[in-house]
């Protein structure tokens, strides 16, 4: 190949990489997540992968190194792109200390980053007393293809509760949710818009929080959400006032629970997959119930004096 021919054939798989990022900031992926889409889709290093999911150029990686370096009392080491370039390229090894402050620039593993395996293991005891069946690191491609496979497939009901993701308004995922309505009940708990609770969940949120914007959030999620129920009312939506810290999606025996962090998306919190009959599972439909009580106008105490509310959702 001409060098003419590898320089515009690197154009275009970096254009297929920034492409690739900007539909993970568009879909609120982890930068992980967009690695992993540019690995199956681009010949590349990790550690190139790494780089073009954060949309840096190589002499911005060497200045974040430098910067790393200083912060931490050291001499910087001025590494110059062609180094990078054969590093990127697999052509040349950095040392371990390089290995080690390029994990604290992309905050992973050295195994991530192309640089030896991961050697870790569970106990398969454990996960089975809990009843974890299958687990994933953050939402991305896969864990949505799971609820939606696991949507086509329900029979006997689906509750999602949670804040509510812009991935339940998206075409595919309506669509499922639509044609599972024809045969059981679809019931959709999302937070009130402009609840105090709301607020303060988004205030320890990063500012590029994809729903922070109420307005956005209706328009982007509850409209469409409102007018799936209204093509099929086997669809039921309400609406709460309350803080929550995970997710829950209900789908048979199954129910997926995604946690929530300070300082962190909604869809950069580990999701677990747990089956019926184990304590974690036990624990997630009896909080799933008590939201069905609640939504029928059962407000016991403390709940009512504490102003708590689960209600058909209101039109959008």
């Amino acid at each position: 190949m001409t060098s003419r021919n590898r320089s515009r054939r690197w154009r275009q798989l970096e254009q297929r990489a920034a492409e690739i990022r900007l539909d993970g900031i568009r879909r609120g992926l982890t930068t992980e997540a967009v690695v992993e889409k540019i690995l199956r889709e681009i010949d590349v290093h990790p550690l190139e992968a790494w780089r073009l999911a954060n949309g840096w150029s190589r002499e911005e990686v060497a200045a974040r190194l430098d910067a790393l370096y200083v912060a931490d009392g050291l001499e910087p080491p001025h590494v110059d792109a062609p180094t990078l370039c054969r590093w990127e390229r697999g052509q040349r090894r950095p040392n371990e200390e390089r290995i080690d402050y390029f994990c604290k620039l992309y905050r992973t593993r050295p195994d991530k980053l192309g640089f030896g395996v991961d050697h870790g293991e569970g106990d398969p005891g454990n996960l089975q007393r809990i009843g974890i069946v299958d687990a994933f690191p953050y939402t991305g491609e896969d864990s949505e293809q799971d609820l939606i496979n696991r949507i086509r497939a329900a029979g006997q009901r689906i509750n999602l509760f949670g804040l509510t993701r812009n991935f339940y308004a998206r075409e595919e995922c309506l669509a499922a949710l639509e044609e599972a309505a024809q045969r059981v009940p679809v019931k959709i708990y999302v937070m009130d818009p402009f609840c105090d609770s709301r607020r303060d969940r988004y205030r320890i949120e990063p500012a590029d929080a994809a729903m922070e914007d109420p307005h956005r959030y209706i328009r982007e999620v509850l409209r469409p959400l409102r007018a799936a129920a209204e093509r099929q009312p086997n669809i039921r939506l309400y609406s709460y006032n309350f803080p929550c810290s995970f997710a829950m999606e209900e789908v048979d025996d199954v129910i997926r629970i995604m946690l929530y962090g300070h300082a962190k998306r909604g869809t950069h919190g580990p999701i677990l997959v747990v089956r019926e009959g184990t304590p974690v599972h036990d624990y997630a439909v009896d909080q799933l119930r008590w939201l069905e009580r609640l939504s029928g106008g059962e407000v016991p105490e403390p709940w009512a004096s504490k102003g708590i509310e689960v209600k058909p959702l209101e039109a959008a």
